[in-house]
């Protein structure tokens, strides 16, 4: 289990001390708003699907170091952000257990605005987009595109 010496308390939730400065220095500037609306936003998502998104967990080791989190969003590119890595060491909840990573990463999309077409997050995706008052980046696939 992570440690909490290198983590902010906000909203009931540790946040690695890195994501905390780049949600507040970077993040938050640019979509212009509160950190303190981020924050209450990244734990209603935690609240209302923690526990749907741990079961849906892909392995039991699967971990998204922060420093990966940030380097994807620094670079507008996202190669381990939602299949491949469910949990996440950036964030605990009020327990210390890992919050999936797919809830940080759909908040962080939302408000970047970087589109995701992850097939089973739509309704975390069109949440986060209620909480933090802006559209909706969930892209639903259609079984055939080619029909249409």
């Amino acid at each position: 289990m992570p440690t909490t010496a290198t983590f902010t308390r906000q909203d009931g939730l540790f946040i690695d001390a890195n994501l905390h400065q780049f949600i507040e220095e970077l993040l938050c500037t640019t979509a212009t708003l509160k950190t303190t609306e981020v924050y209450q936003a990244l734990a209603t998502l935690v609240d209302e699907f923690g526990c749907t998104c741990r079961k849906n967990k892909h392995q039991a080791n699967d971990t998204l170091e922060v420093s990966t989190l940030l380097n994807a969003y620094q670079q507008q590119n996202h190669p381990h952000c939602h299949v491949d890595a469910q949990t996440t060491e950036a964030v605990l909840d009020e327990y210390c257990c890992q919050v999936p990573a797919i809830i940080v990463v759909a908040l962080m999309d939302t408000l970047s605005g970087t589109h995701c077409d992850e097939p089973s997050a739509h309704a975390l995706y069109h949440r986060a987009a209620q909480l933090t008052n802006r559209p909706c980046m969930h892209s639903l696939q259609l079984a055939n595109a080619s029909a249409a």
